[in-house]
């Protein structure tokens, strides 16, 4: 009887601990951008912030706390492709970027995202130990199951460098804008 006492206590500890990783806020978040993705971000698209010659850039309705940014980004481009963007640190200390960037890797990955009227996602990506030699790095999440229109949707997170400045991104897109996203601001 002590024993399977035992393992219902730890079967309990091991179930909340997991949930954990499913209600943090930039999961929270990223799930509400990914709901909005099939309405092309209608319902979470600000005010027009600035507009480019390729792109016109909103702010984003839904926030991570403490972000330097939120974005949707809408390139004019033949089909019209867009993404949303966060930009979460600038800082000259590649230690402090990469540690944040492990701590939203951490709070991104096996996320399970609803969206109604579906069968839940989880978010699936295979984390690298950044290197401060390499100018950018990131992670990409897949939807699983990719099954419909969301196969094409990625979370991308990124460690980049730009001069002596490392910036820590997550970019949600479609594979139309994947090489718009990283590349803006």
């Amino acid at each position: 009887m002590k024993n399977v006492s035992l393992l219902i206590l730890l079967l309990a500890c091991m179930e909340v601990s997991a949930q954990g990783v499913f209600t943090n806020q930039t999961n929270s978040a990223i799930e509400k951008v990914i709901q909005d993705y099939p309405n092309q971000f209608r319902n979470i698209t600000g005010a027009l912030l600035v507009e480019k010659q390729q792109t016109a850039d909103y702010r984003s309705n839904i926030q991570i706390p403490g972000a330097i940014s939120c974005q949707v980004i809408k390139y004019s481009s033949g089909n019209s492709a867009l993404c949303w963007r966060a930009e979460l640190i600038q800082t000259g200390n590649f230690d402090e970027a990469r540690s944040l960037y492990k701590d939203i890797y951490n709070q991104v990955r096996n996320s399970i995202i609803k969206i109604e009227g579906e069968k839940p996602y989880i978010l699936n990506g295979q984390y690298d130990i950044p290197d401060q030699r390499r100018r950018f790095q990131s992670v990409v999440f897949n939807m699983l199951p990719a099954v419909g229109e969301l196969q094409k949707l990625k979370v991308e997170l990124s460690l980049v460098q730009q001069s002596a400045t490392w910036k820590v991104i997550i970019v949600v897109h479609d594979q139309d804008s994947k090489r718009h996203a990283l590349a803006d601001n």
